[in-house]
């Protein structure tokens, strides 16, 4: 039985730093398939035995997200030594993500794991792929069911569902107005956080209204501005709900506005740019998914290790966040953040 460091252990498993310490000192909670994996590569490599599992699939990476979800998703990349390209599209327009799921789409070698709209170029780009023989993993965001193999991520209605548990509870049973951030319907964790959302408030709180939206297509000036227009439109709004990014213009808005006290906000991700705003007392909550465990799942499923039934779902933990609860390594380097308080289970469909 020999010394095993973490490091042997982030090698073999293309873990974190923080996640695997959290797996071997119990701290906090961890999806059972994290748990599993850690334990397992722990138990081969004490033994020296010849056969641990080191995960190396042939992958390329192409995200259309956020600047802080791009970073962290950038460092998961680094750690799980995967072999093939990361493709930075934050920002990038329909017929970009369309030439660059062409072109890689020739490779029928590594497989596509993307975040991208779900508009009807885009999915005819990974249909064509597919018929190539591409493996196409969906993560983050789901797409139409015949341009993906498989999606990874978190329920995203469940997610809009605690959105609005989170809102209800805060406010009370009482009448009350609140507004809605949408980065872009096409995404379709958008589209489900709102639905999940707005059922929330109708079935549980019917006294909560929703009483305008902003458009702020992830970008931190559009949402600045989309929410300087909806509270000068709606200045009894008391609470917000950013379903994507843009975080930072949000609180720019409300910063210019003189609202710092008077309204709640609930967002998502734990990370480089939502931790400051966390600790500075501007958003109230955070939901937010193990992004390691994502990508890890991903990268499974593209070597094979998975299902690839067209019509699969691996749905992992979200948590939710406050300032009082933000992971110790996150707070230290936001681009390492993992998640602590499970708020719901985990399920497969």
């Amino acid at each position: 039985m020999r010394r095993v460091s973490i490091a042997e252990i982030m090698t073999h498993t293309g873990l974190s730093r923080a996640t695997v310490d959290r797996v071997l000192n119990r701290r906090g909670r961890v999806h059972h398939r994290t748990r599993e994996l850690v334990e397992d590569t722990l138990k081969r490599l004490r033994a020296g035995s010849p056969d641990v599992p080191q995960l190396q699939p042939k992958a390329d990476l192409v995200l259309r997200v956020g600047q802080g979800m791009m970073e962290q998703m950038r460092a998961a990349w680094d750690r799980a030594g995967a072999s093939g390209t990361f493709h930075d599209m934050y920002q990038a327009k329909e017929a970009e993500l369309v030439a660059t799921i062409r072109s890689l789409g020739a490779n029928t070698a590594n497989a596509l794991i993307i975040t991208a709209k779900n508009t009807d170029r885009i999915a005819d780009a990974l249909r064509e792929a597919r018929r190539r023989g591409k493996r196409v993993i969906a993560i983050l965001s789901d797409l139409a069911q015949d341009a993906r193999d498989c999606f990874v991520g978190i329920d995203n209605r469940a997610a809009g569902r605690t959105a609005a548990f989170l809102v209800g509870r805060t406010l009370g049973d009482r009448p009350a107005r609140v507004g809605v951030v949408l980065g872009d319907l096409a995404f379709r964790c958008h589209e489900d956080r709102e639905i999940g959302f707005r059922t929330g408030l109708r079935a549980n709180f019917p006294k909560v209204v929703i009483a305008g939206e902003a458009l702020g297509e992830d970008n931190p000036a559009l949402t600045r501005d989309a929410i300087a227009r909806l509270l000068r439109d709606q200045p009894e709004i008391e609470a917000i709900y950013n379903v994507g990014g843009g975080n930072a213009g949000l609180v720019e808005a409300l910063r210019r506005g003189g609202r710092r006290r008077g309204i709640l906000l609930v967002g998502h991700e734990v990370n480089k740019v939502t931790i400051p705003l966390m600790t500075d007392g501007w958003m109230d909550y955070a939901i937010a998914a193990d992004v390691d465990l994502i990508l890890h799942e991903a990268l499974r499923i593209a070597a094979g290790e998975g299902a690839d039934g067209r019509r699969e779902s691996t749905l992992l933990d979200f948590s939710v966040y406050t300032r009082f609860n933000l992971p110790v390594a996150a707070a230290a380097d936001p681009g390492d953040a993992f998640p602590a308080l499970a708020s719901r289970g985990n399920a497969h469909g």
